[in-house]
């Protein structure tokens, strides 16, 4: 939801080498995920192509976590890779396999605006495993676009039930509560995706948006103040403007 700089890849990369040294691992498991991601990134493939659109790899960050692991995190490198600990911990992951293909083919689908075709690959992903967070949601998702509301919910409801400590349901349960005009459960939605995972502007203006909805438009007024002092362009910020405007806030 945001744009990221070098300095913050950079930053992210510094960070997860000092961790994982910390927790007792070889800083050699950082150049080795560099290595291979660099070469998948320049044979693109399909598994990865979403990955590499949204956190593009480079040969510079290869190179800074072999000067790492070489230089302050040299004292580091006999520790263990902890490769059968890493194998017991994602052993799930293969189980379903095939559902998560499905998931990426849907993904991809629904980047191509082909909702039919996405909505029966992520059906069969759920069919394989029945409470994937990530799939419940992507299938949430699905359904909102298509405007299926009522359904849109129910698999969102059940993303929070599976995975209640996670913030991301919560955002899109949040919607669908306001399209199904349920103001009050969107508010209540969308001010604990905010504190589990801050910052987002829209947060605010979808709080905005829950209080008007239930007559409080005092605090909706509020809401809608915050959100322009971060974002000036764009519907949501017109939209925030006009009601302001109408109600008096601002001339």
């Amino acid at each position: 939801m945001a744009s990221y700089s070098r300095d913050n890849e950079r930053q992210a990369d510094g960070l997860g080498m000092e961790y994982m040294t910390r927790a007792g691992y070889s800083p050699q498991g950082m150049v080795g995920l560099m290595e291979m991601l660099n070469t998948k990134n320049q044979h693109k493939a399909s598994a990865t192509d979403l990955l590499f659109a949204t956190h593009p790899m480079s040969v510079e960050r290869y190179r800074m976590a072999v000067s790492q692991a070489k230089g302050e995190y040299a004292g580091f490198g006999k520790n263990p890779i902890y490769r059968e600990r890493y194998m017991d911990q994602t052993a799930r992951l293969r189980k379903i396999k095939g559902a998560i293909k499905k998931m990426q083919d849907g993904e991809e689908a629904m980047g191509k605006e082909k909702y039919g075709d996405a909505e029966r690959l992520f059906k069969q992903a759920l069919t394989e495993a029945p409470d994937d967070y990530t799939g419940l949601l992507l299938m949430a998702k699905c359904q909102l676009v298509q405007k299926k509301d009522a359904a849109a919910r129910r698999y969102v409801q059940r993303a929070k039930q599976v995975y209640p400590e996670e913030a991301q349901a919560y955002h899109i349960s949040g919607i669908t509560e306001l399209r199904n005009k349920k103001y009050a459960e969107a508010y209540t939605d969308f001010s604990t995706y905010q504190r589990r995972l801050p910052g987002n502007p829209k947060t605010v203006f979808f709080q905005g948006l829950s209080l008007e909805g239930m007559q409080k438009l005092e605090p909706a007024a509020k809401a809608y103040q915050a959100y322009l002092q971060k974002v000036q362009q764009g519907d949501e910020a017109r939209y925030a403007y006009q009601r302001l405007k109408a109600w008096g806030v601002v001339k």
